[in-house]
């Protein structure tokens, strides 16, 4: 057995005690039955992680195991590494590593490899696994909570974390007006003050304040994310207009300049003034609702009579027929590239003699040429490649996460003429793509709680 100095993980300005880091981290989630059927899974298998707290002892101990990282592993560590200072500060841990089975060809099925957050040791491509003594394993226990409930009265009213995707409550109230949007952030009782509230919308707001009011009773807690952060992505227009004021200046890891595409929002009637054709329009209404994965391209003048009201207008980008899914999620970033929409004529003519407006789900395979009436892929002047990886939109992450505020999001991005167009924002999409979600899950809500006991001097 080490003795109690050694089982302690100190920071210059605090410490966090092994007692701190063996306290059970309490996750009560809150989700809609279609976000429920996808991460029952995830949550189970994120609780079946083991996490642990390293000292500088510990961490220093001679390996047992060396084991060698694939290309992909590499690169996340790497990653990690260049933010080592930054979240040794926030975290007040010396490490935090998360072990996980790997699926990596170089490592047996037996093996457990570690990723560290923080710090670690890497030598000629090799990162150190660790069984030594001296690790403090930190549980980690998902449990549901019902947010028409008092939160104190369930589960023994303590959590540290609360998961949730409460969209289509979110949304409400984003349309609501400014005296229930305001009433959420009321320290006290509200009852009273609901009496001429419309009956669908009295339990939505009841639940983001009984929500907001314990999360202020209980600083320890964390939301992921707070409602009032996920409110504005709720709306396409309020999306858009935040990306335009938050890209500027900004810029790739190579230097390419980041923008979105011009837009305007249209409520009842549409005048494009100075937006060029082709147009993809899409519903004010960015989610909860089936409408607003339906949108459409607008190819000439015919085709705006076509377009549902409210929506938004952009102007279509032609991207080579590639579009770019990137995840976020606390500090990780996943960048995945899909088939998207074909390249398109800009010039009246030729757009005039093509279908006025070809609308699609986009959760479902895009339209090809012949849907627009083109017969040949469009020949476009060839512009230099950029294939994006997580390192070449790094400063765009950085942007995007000061910008909304979030760190479970994603955002859609396109390669056009020599720049990278945002096109959208999410709030907590699917992680289907990524493969280690749930490993990446418990990693995240780990350094969460630990970064917020050591604040609150839990």
């Amino acid at each position: 057995m080490l003795d109690d100095d050694s089982l302690t993980v100190k920071s210059a300005a605090d410490s966090i005690t092994t007692a701190d880091l063996q306290k059970p981290i309490l996750v009560g989630y809150a989700f809609g039955p279609k976000k429920m059927s996808t991460m029952a899974t995830v949550m189970a298998e994120a609780s079946c992680a083991r996490v642990v707290g390293v000292s500088d002892k510990a961490r220093d101990a001679s390996p047992s195991k060396i084991n060698t990282l694939t290309s992909e592993a590499l690169c996340m560590h790497q990653m990690k590494e260049s933010k080592k200072n930054e979240v040794a500060h926030s975290t007040g841990l010396d490490s935090i590593i998360r072990y996980f089975h790997s699926s990596c060809p170089s490592v047996g099925s037996d093996d457990v490899c570690a990723l560290t957050s923080t710090t670690g040791s890497l030598t000629n491509g090799t990162f150190r696994t660790s069984t030594t003594p001296g690790t403090v394993p930190v549980r980690l226990s998902f449990v549901p909570i019902d947010l028409n409930e008092p939160l104190e009265e369930q589960h023994g009213g303590c959590f540290d974390i609360i998961l949730h995707k409460m969209t289509e409550d979110i949304l409400s109230l984003s349309t609501a007006d400014t005296l229930w949007r305001d009433l959420v952030h009321h320290k006290g009782d509200i009852s009273n003050h609901l009496s001429d509230c419309k009956r669908n919308l009295r339990p939505v707001i009841e639940r983001i304040h009984r929500l907001k009011k314990y999360q202020r009773s209980h600083p320890h807690c964390c939301l992921a994310d707070d409602p009032s952060r996920v409110e504005i992505v709720m709306s396409r227009s309020a999306i858009l207009l935040k990306l335009q004021s938050s890209l500027v200046s900004v810029t790739s890891a190579s230097g390419l300049p980041v923008e979105t595409p011009k837009f305007i929002s249209c409520e009842n009637t549409i005048e494009i003034y100075t937006l060029l054709f082709p147009l993809i329009a899409k519903p004010l209404t960015a989610a909860g609702t089936k409408k607003s994965h339906c949108m459409g391209i607008v190819l000439n003048q015919r085709g705006l009579s076509k377009v549902q009201m409210p929506c938004i207008l952009q102007e279509y980008a032609n991207h080579n027929g590639t579009l770019y899914k990137v995840y976020v999620l606390g500090d990780d970033t996943h960048v995945f590239s899909r088939p998207s929409l074909p390249n398109l004529p800009s010039t009246v003519n030729e757009l005039c003699s093509l279908i006025p407006y070809v609308e699609f789900d986009s959760q479902r395979p895009y339209p090809g040429l012949s849907d627009f009436g083109l017969k040949m892929p469009l020949m476009l002047k060839q512009y230099e490649v950029h294939q994006l990886t997580k390192l070449e939109i790094a400063p765009v992450v950085v942007a995007m996460k000061r910008a909304f505020g979030l760190e479970l999001f994603g955002f859609d991005i396109i390669v056009s003429k020599n720049k990278l167009l945002v096109v959208d924002v999410n709030y907590f999409p699917s992680f289907k793509e990524v493969s280690n979600f749930p490993s990446l899950l418990a990693k995240f809500l780990v350094q969460l709680a630990v970064q917020r006991r050591k604040l609150d001097g839990k």
